[in-house]
């Protein structure tokens, strides 16, 4: 029986205070009428108490995680350094609210504990635009005092300035020959569920009446939201990495239709593996490579 929001209770909710403090701080800064001078990207520095066991296994459960000691690294991008991405973001001369993640690396040194503080050390890496969309890229590195240098996250953000004559096309390029190793189909209140779950309460993904307003036309996925779902569908096939970066190609939308998580069935030049995520007619909204765990980049 998948997990959703009318499972899980309210005191979860007080788990998330420093998600969601941040985000509404950095979502009321950059629509006021009034912006600070910008000024050089300062670096943040947080040292944070660990989620609860509780949280930790209804998070499990919802992704189905294949394994289930230490604190999935899905739920550190996704929970845990939320704060510290939103605070970096805010430091760009973008608004937070119209922020779309884009994509993630995970660079995995160590397993991160339980049960130990977690130390985030972030910085601002990018923020630029091209005049038709903005590039935020912000790195945070977390550790605890046991695994001082357990993760490194690569986070890619965009924001939409205006739209660009003639539209995006995908690139097109050669593609591996794929399996299908698992399904998975995101439920209407999906987004409500995995904001239960992070404290991301972007209304995008949460509120129907607001998204209907949007280009979107309604709920969005989380991007790591579906992220977590292939990551672990990927670890339940067998792949273990240390190395994994995944591309948010397109929004998916809320309720989804049935769709399909790949692996390429060999490794690309680079001894890389691809995978992705799309639907039964072949529209493509998740794409990434992952070294297997002997292999991982320095």
């Amino acid at each position: 029986m998948p997990t959703t929001v009318k499972d899980l209770p309210f005191r979860l909710l007080l788990e998330h205070r420093d998600t969601i403090s941040a985000m509404a701080l950095g979502g009321l800064r950059s629509v006021l009428p009034f912006k600070p001078k910008q000024t050089a990207p300062t670096p943040v520095h947080r040292t944070v108490n660990p989620p609860s066991t509780e949280l930790l296994q209804v998070y499990r459960d919802w992704c189905q995680a294949a394994i289930r000691q230490g604190i999935p690294p899905h739920f550190v991008c996704a929970k845990i350094s939320m704060p510290v991405v939103a605070e970096l973001t805010a430091q760009s001369p973008y608004p937070l609210l119209s922020v779309l993640n884009q994509g993630v690396r995970l660079q995995l040194h160590q397993p991160l504990p339980e049960g130990e503080p977690i130390e985030l050390r972030g910085e601002l890496v990018d923020a630029s635009d091209d005049g038709f969309r903005a590039r935020i890229h912000s790195r945070v590195q977390v550790g605890t005092p046991s695994a001082p240098n357990a993760i490194t996250i690569d986070s890619i953000a965009a924001v939409m300035l205006k739209k660009r004559p003639g539209g995006e096309a995908d690139k097109k390029r050669a593609e591996p020959d794929y399996v299908t190793i698992d399904h998975w189909q995101a439920q209407w209140n999906e987004g409500q569920t995995f904001f239960w779950l992070t404290g991301d309460f972007n209304p995008i993904h949460t509120v129907p009446a607001l998204a209907k307003r949007t280009r979107f036309k309604g709920c969005i996925m989380h991007g790591y939201g579906a992220f977590a779902q292939v990551y672990e569908a990927l670890q339940r096939s067998g792949a273990r990495f240390q190395d994994i970066e995944a591309r948010f190609v397109r929004p998916l939308p809320l309720p989804s239709g049935p769709l399909l998580i790949q692996r390429a069935q060999t490794p690309d030049e680079d001894g890389q593996i691809a995978f992705r995520l799309l639907d039964e007619t072949g529209t493509l909204y998740q794409a990434g490579r992952y070294l297997p765990a002997a292999e991982a980049r320095p």
